[in-house]
């Protein structure tokens, strides 16, 4: 069973359908500003799973109705699931249906080969009933219980937010009259399955204490073998190692019957060589986080046979407390993940949206409308402004900067542009041009940057659009430094003729260039110019695109650079 597609509406303010296809894209990060509805994406997704009804503290399943649609029609998410014969025949044989509900599930199990896949489930809010698209049966309640089977048999929707999901001081360990296992249980059952193969957590209370002993050794090794890996991954403070203890414990509750419980401690040693116990919930945040997202990863409960192929991974704002070597690395790891599995996360870190690393094409803007409907809009559509400060780019424009403002400043010469667009748009045309570049985040801010070059003594070249702005911006700074700084760094892009009267960076495209990118990357037609090259620049396929370029273009950017009186 795989996911291919997922929709939803009138969930919460998602009122029209919201599509999500994570077959097209395994990675898919969400931005937006405050309040414009990232979280209730990952809620809706997360509440499509009856395996997860109890996690999260039930909060994806509060309040699902639309407040903007007095209909209140019950919120709808639908998925989207392909399938083998195989893997249907055995999904079939594991419905358990009532007494008069068998007849008719014998009849599906003879037609089990003519199902087509994929198959569409659909489920309702908040009643948590499913449907399948087209019906399987003539009965209702016989598809709910065939759907719920299918999803219980499909791989896992892991949700992690902000340390909100708690892992208790003692897991109880109780089996659940549903037939599938959930929450922490379920990763612990896993943790046995894969530290000590053939053994489960069910069979400790019943097991002679020495072999218990034994079996919480291995089971304890394993564990600290995992997390002590990824922990010198993360880096997330100095300590080399961390120790976790996970002992087994019986009390008798107010009836007196007897509880059985597993409980996970973190061991610190003390140069004295004491040791003392704390509870994961007592140490940092960022530790807190760690746990919960590689017990999640490392020990998936639906993960049969080793393969986690699939998995649909939601995180919401992954690593907030995690220093920003940490965050970075997070990001690596989820462009990892997602080679493998399905993986969307919703950020305002810029750490977590390097462009080296997160493809820009798979960003996506969560967004309201005038009436607060929520939308999700790949980037490439979005038209809200990618300079305006404090917009949904934000954390994109960061990220952006990330690589200009820690470049490596060894080339010869350096050449200052007004912003990063305008960096991108040389860079593609730099022709091994031994220079290098730094942005500035506008025409008035270039003189900043030239303070620093100045300082460290540097050779460069700024160069501002000869517009009004760009001449008064080059004036200002000509009247900060003096006119031999002016005279040898200072520049302005050379006008097109005689009679021009300005000329900006944009103007170097030739007829169709522009046009022509746009298209080739799925842009519209009225795609801004800093959307365009930012996307262009960042696009695996840049060189079959720019081999598109016309000469005239070239020569434009060849007579710049000439005009730079670079050496």
């Amino acid at each position: 069973m795989k996911y291919r597609k997922f929709t939803i509406q009138n969930y919460r303010a998602i009122t029209d359908p919201l599509d999500i296809d994570v077959e097209r894209n395994s990675l898919i990060p969400v931005i937006g500003v405050n309040e414009s509805g990232k979280t209730t994406i990952l809620h809706a997704l997360f509440a499509f799973d009856h395996s997860n009804d109890l996690q999260n503290e039930g909060r994806h399943l509060e309040d699902t109705i639309n407040l903007y649609d007095i209909s209140s029609r019950e919120a709808a998410i639908t998925a989207e699931i392909s399938f083998s014969d195989d893997e249907m025949v055995a999904a079939l044989n594991a419905v358990t249906p009532t007494a008069d509900q068998a007849e008719r599930l014998s009849a599906v199990n003879d037609q089990a080969q003519d199902i087509a896949s994929p198959i569409r489930i659909t489920r309702r809010l908040p009643s948590k009933t499913y449907a399948i698209d087209p019906p399987i049966s003539e009965d209702v309640g016989l598809d709910h219980r065939i759907a719920r089977t299918i999803v219980s048999r499909s791989p896992y929707i892991l949700f992690f937010d902000d340390f909100r999901d708690s892992v208790d001081d003692r897991i109880e360990i109780v089996r659940e009259d549903d037939e599938s296992l959930g929450g922490w249980l379920a990763i612990v059952e896993r943790l046995f399955g894969r530290a000590a193969e053939g053994f489960s957590v069910f069979d400790l209370p019943d097991m002679e204490e020495r072999r218990r002993q034994s079996l919480l050794a291995r089971i304890n090794k394993h564990l600290n073998t995992t997390l002590t890996d990824q922990w010198k991954d993360f880096n997330l403070d100095d300590t080399d190692a961390l120790e976790l203890d996970v002992t087994f414990e019986q009390a008798a509750d107010a009836s007196g019957t007897t509880r059985s419980y597993l409980k996970f401690q973190i061991v610190e040693t003390a140069t004295s060589g004491d040791r003392y116990y704390f509870f994961v919930r007592d140490r940092s945040k960022g530790f807190f986080w760690f746990f919960n997202f590689v017990m999640k990863l490392e020990f998936n409960p639906k993960v049969l046979g080793g393969d986690d192929t699939g998995t649909i991974y939601l995180l919401d704002e992954p690593g907030s407390y995690l220093h920003s070597n940490a965050q970075r690395r997070l990001c690596r790891k989820l462009r990892d993940l997602s080679s493998r599995n399905r993986v969307l996360y919703c950020t305002h870190s810029h750490y977590l949206l390097e462009p080296e690393v997160i493809p820009l094409s798979s960003i996506k803007v969560a967004n309201k409308d005038g009436d607060g409907h929520i939308r999700l809009i790949a980037i490439q559509d979005y038209k809200g402004s990618l300079k305006r400060q404090g917009s949904a780019f934000q954390p994109l424009m960061d990220a952006l900067g990330i690589k200009p403002f820690l470049l490596d400043l060894t080339p010869n010469q350096v050449i200052v542009t007004e912003g990063m667009f305008d960096l991108y748009a040389l860079e593609m045309f730099r022709q091994g041009r031994d220079v290098g570049f730094l942005p500035a985040t506008g025409a008035a801010d270039i003189h900043h940057r030239v303070s620093l070059l100045i300082a460290w003594r540097v050779d460069f070249r700024a160069l501002w659009d000869n517009d009004e702005e760009g001449r008064r911006a080059k004036g200002r700074a000509a009247k900060v430094f003096g006119e031999e700084i002016d005279r040898r760094h200072f520049l302005l892009l050379p006008l097109k003729g005689p009679r021009a009267r300005k000329r900006i960076l944009q103007d170097l495209f030739a007829g169709d260039d522009l046009p022509m990118a746009r298209r080739e990357l799925g842009l519209p037609k009225n795609a801004s110019f800093e959307k365009t090259i930012m996307l262009l620049y960042y696009d695996a396929r840049r060189e079959d695109i720019l081999a598109k370029i016309s000469l005239q273009t070239r020569q434009n950017f060849d007579e710049v650079f000439d005009h730079l009186r670079l050496t």
